[in-house]
């Protein structure tokens, strides 16, 4: 390299704070450019590299262990080393000479020969400022800002993760403060905001450290108690929480007095997943409700409320549903954003457009690998027939994709019935039962994103007007309000951010 090139490439070097290094394994010594006291604020041992990096004591104390394993599982480990060579990223904190630790990562290539490893090359990088700016915005999405508890939406996320395990019993609550409009209206949003801290704090109090508490919005809050022996350890965690509860505030000679209102569901009893405990627990807090408020009841099949009971009651046309047909964006919109549970409220419509319009699959999909590969994020099914994620495979999404026009109404693609089709398209259909198929596309410009659709499984029929509409409500309202929410989740998923 020149002179020129030298100074441009150690330039290139400091401004992404990197260095590289060399470690000679059978000789055990370091070599490495001038660069690594500048990223790291320290001098790396150069000989005895692997015992004097444990006893310099380098490494923070909680990634110490995991970095021993790194390097040794790599030394030992020969079933990995059908290759020549391998590439290892680790990320952990070292101690700088000015007191304190910084993130780093080290990125190298191990050479192998007769299955040992003896030489590695690699490079060092300060990732500090973007590590500690990941963990603040992960908090910031996790954590609710005025109460500290998770989020509406990370709630829900864990509460599943601590479901996959079906050998427990565990709860889920929900829990609404008593006459708390009263506190807002009658002693200002400022007392408002502090009753609900205050309720907060007594959560944390009551409940254990394993136990997922989560604000839902408003007065309104949940816990999963985990790995619960028995209901009636609920039961007096309940009393206990609702005694703190029981309140009288007083704030310039107005006083109002608020108690708790507390819904449970069980699992497995009540339901496996967030989805339908939430929906239990809701229907058992209406119950608590209607029972007088201040008390906690748990779940029976024979209690309506909540989000429960308005699936039921809109899945026949009364009035309120009629009425809605006429402006269908502005109800499901009202309906979604004004529910506890987003994702609940998206399935229970689903639910209930199914039933109303008698189509025997109703979902919503996003496409993620590929123009025909989608992925299901809602999905209701009536009767007896396979799931949609089954259903539209590749070859009928390439069928109903071939079919899409664009109206003055939203592009749709649409089909009264499939026997009338093409031979390779009705067999296609034929095979998963559609004999009849309604689908919106969802666009982000002339971006095809996903879409929402109907299906009929048992006979051929003529599209309405309204069906029509309420899809392309739907649509729009996952394109304008949903779909960043669902990415930034399944991304999370996808990283496996930890808990």
């Amino acid at each position: 390299m020149t002179e020129l090139e030298i100074s441009s490439y150690l330039v290139a070097m400091e401004l992404n704070k990197m260095a590289v290094f060399e470690w000679d394994i059978e000789k055990d010594t370091l070599i490495s450019d001038e660069m690594v006291k500048v990223v790291t604020s320290h001098e790396i041992p150069r000989d005895n590299v692997k015992e004097n990096f444990m006893k310099a004591r380098l490494i923070h104390p909680k990634d110490r262990q995991e970095f021993r394993n790194h390097i040794n599982r790599m030394l030992t480990m020969k079933t990995l080393r059908s290759a020549p060579s391998q590439d290892y990223t680790l990320d952990c904190r070292i101690y700088t000479t000015d007191g304190y630790y910084i993130w780093v990562r080290f990125i190298y290539r191990a050479y192998f020969k007769d299955g040992v490893a003896f030489r590695i090359v690699g490079s060092i990088r300060n990732i500090d400022s973007a590590h500690k700016e990941e963990v603040r915005l992960k908090k910031e999405i996790e954590r609710d800002p005025m109460t500290g508890l998770y989020s509406k939406t990370h709630a829900p996320y864990l509460v599943n993760q601590i479901l996959l395990d079906k050998t427990k019993m565990n709860a889920l609550l929900v829990i609404d403060l008593d006459n708390f409009k009263n506190v807002n209206d009658r002693l200002g949003h400022l007392i408002g905001d502090a009753v609900i801290m205050d309720m907060a704090m007594n959560l944390k109090t009551t409940f254990r450290k394993c136990d997922i508490l989560g604000h839902i919005g408003g007065d309104e809050f949940m816990v999963m108690m985990n790995d619960i022996k028995s209901p009636e350890i609920v039961i007096q965690k309940c009393e206990k929480l609702r005694d703190l509860l029981r309140r009288t505030y007083n704030h310039e000679g107005e006083e109002v007095s608020v108690s708790s209102s507390i819904g449970i569901a069980l699992s497995p009893a009540h339901g496996s997943d967030y989805k339908s405990l939430f929906e239990k627990a809701d229907a058992a807090l209406f119950q608590s409700k209607r029972d007088g408020k201040d008390t906690q009841t748990i779940y029976d099949e024979q209690f309506k409320g909540g989000s429960h009971a308005l699936a039921e009651d809109i899945s026949t046309p009364s009035q309120n549903f009629r009425k809605m047909l006429s402006n269908p964006l502005e109800y499901i919109f009202q309906m979604v954003f004004n529910s506890k549970d987003t994702s609940l409220a998206v399935q229970l419509l689903l639910q209930v457009f199914a039933k109303y319009f008698k189509v025997h699959r109703a979902y919503v999909y996003w496409h993620v690998d590929g123009p025909y590969w989608p992925r299901i994020l809602f999905d209701y099914v009536r009767g007896d027939f396979q799931k949609t994620e089954i259903a539209h495979d590749p070859p009928l999404r390439l069928q109903i994709r071939r079919r899409y026009k664009d109206t003055k109404n939203g592009r749709f693609s649409e089909c009264g019935d499939t026997s009338k089709l093409t031979e390779r398209a009705r067999k296609e259909f034929e095979r998963r039962n559609v004999f009849a198929y309604l689908e919106c596309a969802v666009m982000d410009g002339e971006n095809f994103i996903g879409g929402v659709g109907f299906d009929d499984c048992k006979r051929a029929r003529t599209w309405t007007k309204e069906e029509h509409g309420v899809l392309f409500a739907f649509a729009e309202i996952m394109r304008r309000f949903l779909f960043g929410q669902i990415h930034f989740e399944m991304t999370k998923r996808n990283r496996n951010w930890s808990l």
